[in-house]
């Protein structure tokens, strides 16, 4: 990966947690917050250990095609995230960010956008190995901002 394209992950990773944040309003201790900064750190290394594809249908999984479309048109309409289910919607704000860069950077069409399986599906195989790769960067630069913005989760007995 050039510094070109590390740059521009860095910079579109900001600008998308700047509107999570605001989306999220501005609250430090929101709770769908704790969830994506423990979604943060968790996914990265769900990815190394089980594949790209593996670690994005978890995420799916655990947020809910509704909830994943709830926050999919909070963020695309500018409305403010209130997740009944805050864990539930900190996974579908972290799958909706990964699915977002990875359209930007056009490994996925905007229909592929809009249900997470078809996108699954074309990034299947080698796709999927380029795909991690490039989120990579992005991924990490969330992590930090939200462990820096959001407190973490409670520990659960």
């Amino acid at each position: 990966m050039n510094s070109m394209s590390l740059k521009d992950s860095v910079s579109e990773a900001v600008k998308d947690f700047e509107t999570l944040f605001k989306l999220l309003n501005e609250d430090h201790k929101s709770g769908v917050g704790r969830s994506f900064r423990a979604r943060c750190r968790e996914i990265p290394g769900l990815i190394e250990d089980i594949g790209f594809v593996p670690a994005m249908t978890f995420c799916y999984a655990k947020s809910g095609v509704d909830t994943y479309q709830t926050v999919r048109g909070n963020f695309q309409q500018r409305a403010k995230i209130h997740g009944r289910d805050e864990t539930k919607t900190g996974y579908a704000a972290y799958l909706y960010l990964i699915l977002k860069r990875l359209k930007d950077l056009g490994m996925i069409t905007n229909d592929h956008f809009a249900d997470p399986l078809t996108a699954f599906e074309v990034l299947q195989g080698s796709k999927a190995r380029l795909a991690g790769r490039l989120v990579k960067p992005y991924a990490l630069q969330l992590k930090k901002l939200s462990e820096a913005v959001f407190e973490a989760e409670e520990e659960r007995d």
